[in-house]
């Protein structure tokens, strides 16, 4: 009886791998005709001539061709003009911006794709002339998409000589502005009541344009430019890496009273100290005309060219995080 259940349970484990086994012959002896008549039909086919292969490549690279210096262009100058805005605006990184821009690119890429199509075809270019059962073949649609990606990688380069054009730093100059006109702010305010003078400047250096620039100076508006020379006093500073106290300006030929001050104004005393980072003057603190208690124009004393001094280096720790 042992012997017989044995046998008997043996069996039964052996059947569904039994019943598994001509499952598979079945699906097999199935796939056998349909992959014979996959060959017949390949067979059957006539293959495209070498002219019709390089017709086929071409008119599937010139659209994208299009398509690239199109996709390209629109991130650029949209990634440029986001970066310059609400970049500056929001303080949004130059990668969130590119994004952005990569958003309205796709959209173009969306919209005008017809319109694409539609003039790569008025170029009249000579087409392969597939049949339909050509069309389905493996080499053709190889060589399609090869075209493809031929004609877009060729249209990106292209695309990208947009950067010669573009001014790639405008951006991070502007973002650098604000904080600057931040930090220059709070030099003007502070440094009238710290000094008891009646204007203070924060100049910074712009190697770029070779000029020192600012956008805040007590009594004036607008944006001050002066060159990066000896010609004027803080630009002697920058240059020299030197602190002046000047107790009369008019006796200095150094002072450029028409490039910086051209008001009425008149300049008395003059305490100039370089803010640098990096063994390098990145700006200049200027004081003007310091003040007694009757309001008239008097020297600056060694006390305030150790407080500037000290000023200058609070600046440069500031600024130090801008570069």
């Amino acid at each position: 009886r042992a012997q017989g259940l044995a046998s008997l349970t043996s069996s039964k484990r052996a059947m569904p791998l039994f019943h598994a086994g001509r499952a598979c012959a079945r699906l097999q002896s199935l796939r056998a005709p349909v992959r014979l008549m996959a060959r017949s039909f390949s067979s059957d086919v006539p293959k495209p001539t070498s002219l019709q292969m390089r017709r086929l490549f071409i008119t599937s690279a010139v659209p994208f061709v299009a398509f690239g210096i199109v996709d390209q262009s629109v991130l650029l100058y949209a990634g440029d003009a986001i970066d310059n805005t609400l970049g500056v605006a929001l303080g949004l990184p130059t990668l969130a911006a590119a994004a952005m821009g990569q958003v309205l690119s796709d959209t173009c890429g969306v919209a005008f794709g017809g319109t694409i199509e539609a003039a790569a075809l008025k170029l009249g270019l000579p087409l392969p002339n597939l049949t339909d059962a050509q069309q389905r073949l493996g080499s053709v649609k190889r060589i399609s998409t090869l075209g493809g990606v031929c004609g877009v990688i060729l249209g990106c380069f292209i695309g990208m000589s947009n950067l010669l054009i573009i001014d790639l730093k405008a951006a991070e100059r502007a973002k650098k502005e604000k904080e600057l006109a931040k930090i220059m702010k709070t030099v003007m305010e502070d440094g009238r009541a710290a000094f008891e003078c009646d204007r203070t400047t924060l100049w910074a250096v712009e190697e770029d344009s070779n000029e020192l620039w600012s956008t805040f100076a007590s009594g004036v508006d607008g944006r001050l430019r002066i060159e990066k020379s000896t010609t004027s006093l803080a630009g002697w500073v920058a240059t020299k890496n030197e602190m002046v106290n000047i107790p009369d300006v008019a006796q200095d030929p150094r002072w450029a009273k028409h490039v910086v001050h051209p008001s009425d104004y008149e300049t008395k005393s003059m305490l100039c100290a370089p803010v640098v980072v990096e063994d390098k003057v990145v700006a200049v603190i200027q004081l003007l005309n310091k003040l007694d208690e009757d309001g008239t124009a008097i020297s600056f004393d060694r006390a305030d060219e150790r407080a500037l001094k000290m000023m200058a280096g609070h600046t440069a720790m500031f600024m130090s995080q801008l570069s």
